[in-house]
């Protein structure tokens, strides 16, 4: 889960403003959620303007507005995944002892061939990619099982390690 701790604060005009701490690191992350939530907001609030209150130059203003936010959002969106899969990749080629945690065989075996989202990284099933099944157990403590695709990417190929 992503998070962007912040303060409201009031600039040199006295205007209310955001204000990130000193050690805030910049993230392409927190960029993209600017963008999509700005586009939203705008979405939100084009489609309850009142023609009897507002004239056509500005819907028009506010209809570009929109699609600009769409445009640069769906350029960030493109490197927001290419980043997202790159991670995922690494993550598999680094031997971790799991990639994915579900909590059942049932949500394992439901995983889709591409494109699985988990903990901000993309992965594929693929020869070596391995789930970790966290079961809840009935004294109330947690069983972890691991399984690891080979020699195919279908259920079946899941081996138990």
């Amino acid at each position: 889960m992503h998070r962007i701790d912040y303060d409201i604060e009031l600039n040199e005009s006295g205007r209310p403003c955001i204000a990130l701490p000193d050690e805030y690191e910049q993230k392409s992350e927190d960029k993209f959620f600017a963008i999509e939530i700005a586009r939203y907001y705008l979405q939100m609030v084009a489609a309850n303007m009142d023609d009897q209150i507002y004239d056509q130059n500005t819907f028009d203003v506010m209809d570009e507005t929109i699609r600009m936010l769409g445009q640069i959002g769906d350029e960030m969106a493109a490197i927001q995944y290419d980043m997202m899969r790159s991670q995922g990749e690494i993550a598999v080629m680094m031997d971790n002892k799991y990639h994915v945690m579900v909590e059942s065989i049932e949500e394992r075996d439901t995983l889709p061939d591409k494109d699985i989202v988990y903990n901000s990284k993309i992965f594929d099933r693929g020869e070596g990619f391995r789930v970790c099944v966290q079961q809840d157990k009935e004294d109330g403590t947690w069983e972890y099982e691991y399984y690891e695709l080979q020699d195919g990417i279908t259920n079946e190929n899941w081996v138990k390690l």
